[in-house]
């Protein structure tokens, strides 16, 4: 891959092509189903981790009771992007994360991005289906006796599935919980996975509002030695955000 290309080059052609998959299936919907329509989220996280990361062969600890990652938490942010049209819909998600952990002498700080085009289907009133990718983007410094280490920029791209049931609650509220797994079968990755919570408000036919929680897991190595860099890392914490429906 070629570290040139920012993250959102990459998602452009992700996207991309998955509208041109997307749109054969669209037009073939029954005409009453034939009404696009798009959601814009924001959200703000107050992200934490806890894990390992190895750097240029060093490993660092940073495997922190919960208690502590409550204690340490530090800024996230996201958005997400969905077009859908009856029972398909492609979305975008963007994630970016500051992280930071300490373990005894041992400190680490993490610029984490995660770009996820995927397609989506609704297999039922209550559940959504999809698939994907997701482009992990990781910059990591690590602080300790040893002095100081930093990664450089490590990024991969990764297969996803996952889904999302939807529970109506009462009148605008509702419940959503949303999960996918990822990384198997690629070099280097390991077993990567997320889950999301949300309470969603529907306070107007144009907005609503979203307070839940997120757990990221993400797993990746590559080289060895003096070159090793290995990133084994949760990250979670509180979230709220803000969608606009047209």
């Amino acid at each position: 891959m070629n570290p040139k290309q920012t993250p959102m080059k990459h998602t452009l052609w992700i996207t991309l092509a998955l509208a041109a998959a997307f749109t054969p299936l669209a037009l073939r919907a029954d005409d009453e189903a034939r009404k696009w329509h798009f959601d814009m989220s924001l959200y703000g996280m107050a992200a934490g981790m806890s894990g390992d990361v190895t750097v240029k062969g060093i490993k660092t600890d940073l495997d922190v009771p919960f208690s502590t990652v409550l204690d340490n938490l530090e800024f996230g942010a996201f958005g997400r992007v969905r077009a859908g049209n009856g029972r398909w819909a492609v979305a975008t998600d963007v994630i970016y994360a500051g992280l930071g952990a300490s373990k005894g002498p041992v400190s680490g700080d993490v610029d984490q991005w995660l770009i996820s085009p995927t397609l989506e289907y609704e297999v039922c009133k209550y559940f959504d289906a999809f698939a994907g990718a997701r482009y992990n983007n990781i910059s990591a410094e690590i602080r300790g006796p040893f002095g100081r280490v930093r990664s450089g920029t490590v990024d991969w791209w990764e297969p996803v599935v996952g889904g999302r049931v939807k529970v109506p609650l009462y009148k605008s509220l509702s419940f959503e919980v949303m999960g996918d797994i990822g990384g198997l079968g690629v070099e280097g990755t390991g077993l990567s996975w997320q889950v999301e919570p949300v309470l969603s408000w529907r306070f107007s036919k144009h907005a609503s509002l979203q307070a839940g929680y997120r757990w990221i897991q993400s797993d990746f190595e590559q080289g060895s030695g003096a070159n090793k860099f290995r990133y084994d890392v949760l990250m979670q914490g509180p979230q709220i955000g803000l969608t606009m429906h047209f």
